[in-house]
């Protein structure tokens, strides 16, 4: 899967979030490979930058963080957990239809109610115990509720990557794939604004790269497609016209004749008659 991620864009929308955390956020690829974080400059705190001077405690900050995203991809939810340097973290996984395609990642922070001994931490892994008490105290506080709040509006942002094509798959791709999903689920209603939302896609940008690609438009698609079912449904079955409008999820019986005629020339039982 071909993707694309604006970093500018990404950096934007993260920013909402750390003003309600204060706490740094980042992106990563599918491969956790870092993509961008808000602050730009300042995604690790000072508590995370005194663990990681140290060569070999940076190697299992990066354990830690793989082993999590692991957890967070066999689980395909978010996932939150306690790092080896005992501080909080939180990833979530970005999806499109029924894959993985990257994380999002908050933290450090404080969790209420935690109790760890910061300073046996810093002698047994020779740290500054003072520096390293000072860095934690200074992590954002936050409750449960707010953990779960800020992964709810994670959900939200999201959907905001794919509107904004902050993240976009390669053009040609999403055609495919939007074709391929009209074709298989004719019976629904198929709107433009269902598929936008399917396919977490801006309406110009999925008309765009469907018509690029396929010459016409996804809406006269769609009941190009839904007309061609009907005169097969007309010539080789007993269904009325109206189990067969409802069948293609035409809500409105003349609406289903309206446009069956403006594409065949005929109305369907005219057509019946002529194919039957």
């Amino acid at each position: 899967m071909d993707i694309k991620y604006n970093k500018q864009k990404l950096s934007e929308i993260l920013k909402d979030v750390y003003e309600l955390l204060k706490t740094p956020i980042s992106i990563f690829d599918k491969e956790f490979v870092f993509i961008t974080s808000y602050p730009l400059e300042g995604y690790l705190t000072d508590y995370c930058k005194i663990i990681r001077e140290d060569k070999g405690r940076a190697n299992k900050c990066r354990e830690s963080d793989e082993k999590s995203c692991a957890k967070c991809k066999e689980s395909n939810k978010t996932y939150s957990y306690v790092c080896h340097a005992k501080v909080n973290e939180t990833i979530t996984p970005i999806r499109f239809e029924n894959d993985i395609i990257g994380y999002i990642m908050f933290g450090e922070y404080r969790l209420t109610g935690d109790s760890i001994d910061v300073k046996a931490y810093a002698n047994k892994n020779a740290i500054d115990g003072e520096k390293l008490q000072k860095a934690y105290d200074e992590l954002t506080l936050l409750t449960q509720s707010q953990i779960d709040a800020t992964c709810n509006v994670l959900g939200s942002c999201i959907l905001q990557f794919w509107l904004s094509e902050a993240i976009s798959l390669k053009e040609t791709g999403i055609a495919e794939k939007v074709k391929k999903f009209i074709d298989e689920n004719l019976c629904e209603s198929l709107t433009v604004a269902e598929i936008c939302s399917n396919f977490f896609i801006s309406r110009q940008r999925l008309n765009s790269v469907f018509y690029e690609r396929f010459k016409i438009s996804v809406k006269q698609y769609v009941l190009k497609r839904k007309i061609d079912k009907a005169k097969k449904l007309l010539a080789q079955t007993t269904y009325s016209v109206t189990e067969i409008a409802e069948y293609l999820g035409f809500l409105d019986y003349n609406n289903f004749i309206q446009r069956f005629k403006s594409i065949v020339g005929i109305t369907p039982l005219k057509y019946r008659k002529q194919n039957s």
